[in-house]
């Protein structure tokens, strides 16, 4: 009753309250909606009374809104919830009172409140961003309660969790570098003394290690009496900063450092030092490239020990961190190197040495070419940091201008040393005005002439044509175009009057100069020249030799219709006299006999001296009667007695003849027809005279069977190789081997290469034997490579057949690729004659193969003579000496000035020399003291299998270590 007197009164309230009031059963149908109510959700009061809430809303009902009504009905506990309209664009809050017959709502409006929220949640959000970005971070202290407030981007510099990190003043100074804590105390006590603003810089630990640089700066705040209440502040991470700081000003010193010229080995321990600073705990190490293996550079706070381990290491894959970076070219990162593996063959030294990561980074040159190596070591297990990788690239570019910087004022200072005391004259001239517009001093140690006096001069009255009264000028420069290069020879004369002979090479540049280089050659063409006479007439009797011989026997053999006799005269024990008078007896013995013979001889008929006691006639247009008479009479002449000062001989002479067509139809074969004939006198007694006989034809018939057999030799793996050391002259240090072909035929047993290489060449087949020793030369190098052998090399024989073969090069190039072994290892000898057979296209294959990198040499030097003319269009690398100069040394004189002669040409055009068949230690010293560089022969080491060849590493091994 008292209820509904009182209710219009109540609604009567609630209708003049301006806030949105509504009532609801417990269906959740309205009940009772006052006006602002209604105006809230846009409908009239009846049209909302009876339905229920969730349908009052425009769209669907907020969740919130919905959620605190049941909750306020469920637990008759009033509930409070804003939520969004999305139909009206507004925020508001629901204030829900529940009663026993339902529910209360009062609604309120607070979307000018929530918008201000908004505005300032983004306003601190901004500010957060702000904060991160600039990595500036703020902080507030209450200096009575000693409570700390940091805002987030002070905890990320800090490195600290908020939830863990106690917010008092003292937790703070404990994140304080111990150096700078003292420091830092006293400037926040003055500020709260004095009340005044501060600023500092100070260092601080973070929880994992790393030290950082910060940059504070802060206010007090104070109240009326002027006690400090609050200080607060800014902090600034500003380690980056200070580190590019550091590190321009330690590159301006080390730049400046490589301008000055400091030694490369300095700059390098300042670039190591100068990361090391920058970041702490890192130990730093450069190591430098040299061909396959990496050399120390600097390494300032890392063991002697450690340096001497990894200097000279292997660049490769599995080569710890600095081989395979250099390898790779690629950063290598090792965080643990007890566990990487790479690092097996050096984890126990660096375990000693207290090393357990190592990070490196190829150290890239301005070609891109890999210089060495930057690496970081520390001494726990760890990965990097971006900061310390940027810290190393940074670092990187410094030690590249360095290195290169380094290597060039190197190659500088060498060439700055080579103009000046070079031997070669380097000039620019002037052909038009014909003045030399520059020299070097060796043109003034030539002509006798000061540097004055030929600035003054013209050229052409110092550079004169090759020969007198020639027309052409001494330096051709008519129709040469500008970059054209011009080879040419003139002589020089001297002020004293003498002449040198000069060989030239010539750049013509566009503005009329000619850039020149002179090699003076006089010497050179006098070594030639007496070389040329000691290969083709011997010194001794001054009678030509077995070439000029086979050339007058050709000449005669193609007379048509004419016989060619061939004699050899062979004097009888002959040794005995060298070895009781002596050679200087000997000698002048040999040239009273050559005289003799001479004499006893029609001067058609060419006499040669073809061996120490042994002359040759070769003769035409006899009979077999007249050439036996003649040999008679020349036996006769041997007979006659032989006076001299302080001895008198009486000598014999046994001869051996053979003649054409019946005995063979070249010289050499008639030669040889004569010696086997010369052989069999002697064999017989001496004293006599032997005609070719049958049974040495026999001897020519066993070729014919070797040919027979040679074909299928291969395919039936009967051809095997042994090896024969060479050793350096001067130390006797090994230099590598000769491959030695060997055949062991199943029917004939173990044939000579002497027998079967002349049959081989004849058959045609040594291109295809000749492929088959490259490959198993090849393959057997691969094979010591591996087993650890190095410093060594593998010389194969080509014959002119292989030479001439239009795919000798690619065979070559395809093993060495097949096999993996570096050209510079393989030596590929070929003789005189190999060159004279095509000289055009011998020259194309040697260009060939120096192209892919192997080494040349002329095997049997000074056995020919036309290559002479030649030589110097071959890129030959060395001179092998032939085995029948060394065999009489160091007794011989007369071999003795031709190995000397041999040796003095191949220095002079930049070969090494090697000499072959050396049997004794007096010839060992011998040639060591000519100044040979190579040595080879039974004396030294015999050839060997494979097997029985290893142990002449062991043996230099053993020889080192002992």
């Amino acid at each position: 009753m008292g209820r509904s007197e009182n209710e219009p009164a109540a609604r009567r309230a609630f209708e003049r309250i301006t806030e949105a009031y509504l009532a609801l059963d417990t269906n959740w149908r309205c009940t009772y909606v006052n006006p602002a109510a209604a105006a809230f959700f846009g409908r009239g009061a009846d049209e909302l009374l009876g339905t229920q809430i969730w349908a009052v809303f425009p769209g669907e009902t907020p969740a919130a809104f919905r959620e605190a009504c049941e909750q306020a009905m469920a637990g008759q506990a009033p509930r409070i919830a804003e939520a969004w309209v999305a139909q009206h664009g507004r925020w508001f809050e629901s204030s829900v009172y529940p009663a026993p017959d339902g529910l209360t709502i009062h609604f309120k409006d607070i979307d000018q409140r929530k918008h201000g929220q908004v505005q300032l949640q983004s306003q601190q959000q901004l500010m957060e961003q702000a904060q991160q970005l600039a990595r500036v971070g703020s902080w507030s202290w209450e200096v009575a309660s000693d409570r700390v407030a940091w805002s987030d981007e002070l905890y990320r510099i800090y490195g600290v969790d908020p939830t863990r990190h106690a917010a008092t003043f003292e937790a703070y100074l404990a994140l304080v570098h111990p150096d700078d804590r003292a420091r830092v105390c006293d400037i926040v006590e003055q500020a709260l003394r004095s009340g005044s603003a501060f600023e500092f810089e100070e260092r601080i630990l973070r929880p994992d290690g790393e030290a950082r640089v910060l940059y504070s700066r802060g206010m007090v705040e104070a109240d009326a009496h002027g006690r400090a209440l609050r200080l607060l502040g800014a902090c600034q991470d500003i380690t980056e900063r200070k580190r590019d700081e550091r590190m321009a000003a330690c590159q301006h010193e080390i730049l400046l450092g490589i301008v000055s010229q400091r030694p490369l080995a300095e700059i390098l321990v300042d670039i190591a030092l100068m990361h090391e600073k920058l970041i702490p705990g890192a130990l730093c190490s450069v190591l430098l490239r040299d061909g396959p293996r990496l050399r120390h550079g600097a390494a300032p706070s890392l063991p002697a020990i450690w340096n001497e381990a990894v200097h000279g290491l292997s660049i490769g894959e599995a080569q710890g961190s600095c081989g395979t970076a250099a390898w790779s070219g690629k950063r290598v990162v090792v965080e643990d190197i007890s566990t990487h593996s790479y690092w097996t063959e050096y984890r126990q030294l660096a375990r000693e040495c207290g090393l357990h990561a190592c990070w490196s980074t190829p150290i890239p040159g301005s070609h891109s070419e890999v210089l060495g190596t930057f690496a970081v070591y520390y001494r726990e297990p760890r990965g990097p940091r971006p900061e310390e990788i940027a810290c190393i690239d940074r670092m990187l570019p410094l030690a590249g201008i360095a290195i290169e910087s380094a290597r060039l004022l190197g190659r500088l200072h060498e060439r700055d040393r080579f103009f000046e005391m070079s031997q070669e004259v380097f000039c620019i001239l002037d052909t038009r005005s014909g003045r030399l517009v520059q020299f070097n001093a060796s043109l003034q140690r030539l002509t006798g002439y000061a540097a004055d006096a030929l600035r003054t001069l013209d050229y052409r009255e110092l550079l004169l044509p090759l020969r007198d009264g020639e027309s052409l000028e001494a330096i051709p420069v008519a129709g040469v175009e500008a970059g054209a290069t011009r080879e040419f020879v003139n002589r020089c004369l001297a002020r004293d009057g003498s002449e040198r002979l000069l060989e030239w090479t010539a750049f013509a540049a566009p503005d009329g100069l000619l850039y020149a280089v002179a090699r003076d050659i006089t010497e050179r063409q006098q070594a030639e020249q007496k070389l040329i006479l000691a290969a083709s007439h011997d010194s001794i009797t001054e009678l030509p030799r077995r070439a000029l011989l086979e050339e007058a026997i050709a000449g005669m053999l193609h007379t048509p219709w004419s016989e060619v006799w061939v004699v050899v005269l062979g004097l009888d024990r002959f040794q005995l006299v060298n070895e009781s008078m002596g050679h200087l007896i000997g000698d002048d013995v040999l040239r009273r006999l050559a005289g003799r013979l001479r004499g006893a001889l029609d001067t058609r008929w060419l006499l040669a001296r073809v061996a120490g006691d042994k002359f040759a006639v070769a003769l035409n247009g006899v009979n077999r009667e007249a050439a036996l008479a003649l040999v008679e009479r020349l036996r006769a002449v041997v007979a006659r007695p032989i006076e001299g000062q302080d001895y008198r001989l009486l000598l014999t002479a046994s001869a051996g003849i053979s003649h054409s067509p019946v005995h063979g139809d070249t010289p050499a074969a008639l030669l040889r027809g004569a010696e086997a004939a010369l052989d069999h006198a002697k064999r017989s007694g001496r004293d006599r005279i032997g005609e070719f006989s049958l049974a040495q034809q026999r001897a020519l018939d066993e070729r014919v069977q070797l040919g027979s057999r040679l074909p299928v030799a291969l395919s039936r793996g009967e051809f095997e190789l042994h090896y024969q050391p060479q050793y350096r002259a001067l130390d006797h240090a090994l230099t590598g081997f000769e491959a030695l072909l060997r055949w062991n035929s199943g029917l004939l047993g173990e044939v000579s290469p002497a027998r079967f290489i002349p049959v081989a060449e004849a058959l045609g087949l040594m291109p295809e034997i000749g492929n088959w020793v490259f490959e198993r030369s090849v393959r057997q190098l691969r094979e010591w490579l591996d087993r650890g052998h190095r410093g060594f090399t593998l010389a194969v024989n080509v014959s002119a057949q292989q030479v001439l073969h239009p795919h000798l090069v690619d065979q070559v190039a395809e093993a060495l690729q097949r096999h993996a072994v570096p050209a510079a290892m393989l030596d590929i000898e070929m003789t005189e004659s190999a060159l004279m057979e095509n000289v055009g296209r011998v020259r194309r294959t040697l260009a060939g193969l120096k192209a892919l990198g192997v080494q040349l040499s002329l095997d049997d030097f000074g056995t020919g003579y036309s290559s002479l003319a030649y030589l110097k269009q071959f890129p030959i690398d060395k001179l092998k000496i032939d085995q029948s100069f060394v065999r009489d040394l160091p007794d011989d004189t007369d071999s003795g000035a031709i190995v000397q002669t041999i040796v003095e040409l191949g220095h002079q055009l930049g070969m090494q020399v090697s000499a072959e068949g050396v049997e004794t230690p007096a010839q060992v010293m011998f040639l060591a003291n000519l100044g040979c560089d190579e040595l080879q022969g039974y004396g030294l080491g015999m050839p060997q299998p494979v097997a029985e060849a290893e142990r002449f590493f062991v043996d230099v091994r053993v020889s080192s270590s002992a």
